[in-house]
């Protein structure tokens, strides 16, 4: 029987469509303007935006705990506002004393924004599954590719009115939310102090070793994926390809995501019908996207290695807070978002690091390797979940 959307999650997937779009006005610029603009040398915009991820991984974890205690749509509610107001200073003053820890800052009310999405995904919508979670997946896609697009467009005119045009759409998400979602949003079991269901039982019952699993598992991903947006720009410029070129792949990357959504859904139909295989798969594919930029092969190369990585990303981004929300005891689907939400910022932080570093010493061909080492572990990791999914005999049940 075919799920009927409900009306709350519709209005959760149009805010993260217009909240998608007004972020990606600032975060591709962020380097041009700290470096023509502020005329910052670019390890002190590498410093400040590392930073920024810092605070956003401390964010993922305070405030998935601040979503349980207080309510999700409250914390998402005080996020927007922060945000907005952050931004618009920063439009307002574009000066370094105020960019800076603005943007720092900035790294924590986004954290404000997304956990408590996540555990509203849950909880309004528990029968969804990992349905919900990609309608969200797929929308913020769509608006990066559309926020993309316009910042480029803006900046010409004025820096201030990106930064400006940032905060309005904060202010449309939270206009979206304050009068769509209701404030008293907590799980239904929760509330009706009813049972949890057979699958989400059986796995609460293995206790937080599954989480730490998925939490290993994403970081490892995402350690390897950054490579992708860290290394490989500096080394299409090196091989000759242009700024253009290499933002290609990223619109190509959108737009495999908004319309290959058929072609994923048969795949995890087929190939890949619960998490445990989907886990695998995606490793599988983003692995493969690694071997293939180890060629140095022409650009049409690059263009399949984002193809595949694309496929392996659409396979696990979503599945990775839909597997949570089956892990989170009640009450407790905030701070288990939160938590995860963290390692995977916590991959974006490290894998840089050691990119670089590698970079620096080896070359990129040393760096594709190590990416793929890192697919290998979170291949062994996410098997620690597998196991745990087999043993309490729920895996297929545990379907899109």
């Amino acid at each position: 029987m075919k799920l009927q959307v409900p009306r709350v999650m519709l209005i959760l997937v149009v805010g993260s469509f217009v909240n998608s779009v007004g972020t990606s006005f600032l975060w591709p610029l962020n380097s041009l303007f700290m470096h023509d603009v502020l005329g910052r040398t670019l390890t002190e915009a590498g410093l400040v935006m590392a930073l920024q991820s810092g605070s956003n991984m401390a964010g993922q974890f305070v405030s998935g705990f601040l979503a349980d205690r207080y309510g999700p749509k409250q914390i998402m509610v005080a996020g927007l506002l922060l945000a907005s107001a952050t931004v618009s200073a920063i439009g307002f003053f574009p000066v370094w004393p105020v960019y800076a820890p603005g943007l720092i800052f900035l790294g924590l009310t986004l954290s404000m924004i997304f956990v408590p999405l996540n555990a509203l995904v849950n909880i309004l919508w528990p029968e969804g599954g990992r349905k919900g979670f990609n309608y969200i997946y797929v929308a913020s896609n769509a608006g990066v590719a559309l926020g993309t697009a316009l910042g480029g467009i803006v900046a010409q005119i004025s820096f201030r009115w990106v930064f400006w045009g940032n905060a309005a759409t904060y202010l449309i998400y939270l206009a979206v939310v304050l009068l769509g979602l209701p404030w008293n949003a907590r799980s239904r079991q929760s509330m009706a102090g009813t049972e949890e269901p057979k699958v989400k039982a059986s796995l609460a019952e293995a206790g937080f070793r599954p989480l730490l699993a998925v939490g290993g598992g994403i970081f490892l991903v995402w350690s390897a994926y950054i490579q992708w947006t860290t290394v490989l720009p500096v080394v299409m410029k090196q091989r000759g390809f242009s700024l253009p070129a290499y933002s290609m792949l990223w619109t190509l990357n959108g737009v495999i995501i908004v319309t290959l959504q058929p072609l994923i859904n048969w795949v995890i139909r087929a190939w890949a019908r619960n998490f445990r295989q989907q886990f695998y798969l995606a490793c599988i594919l983003i692995s493969c996207s690694f071997v293939i930029l180890q060629g140095h092969l022409p650009y049409a190369a690059l263009i399949l290695a984002m193809l595949v990585l694309t496929l392996g990303e659409m396979l696990i981004l979503p599945a990775v807070p839909a597997v949570v929300a089956h892990l989170a005891p009640r009450g407790k689907e905030g701070a288990y978002q939160g938590l995860v939400a963290g390692a995977a910022s916590a991959g974006r932080m490290v894998g840089p690091f050691l990119g670089g570093m590698v970079f620096d010493a080896r070359g990129d061909s040393w760096v594709w390797p190590m990416a793929i080492g890192f697919m290998a572990a979170a291949f062994a990791v996410f098997g620690m979940y597998g196991r745990i999914e087999k043993r309490a005999g729920v895996e297929d049940q545990l379907s899109m």
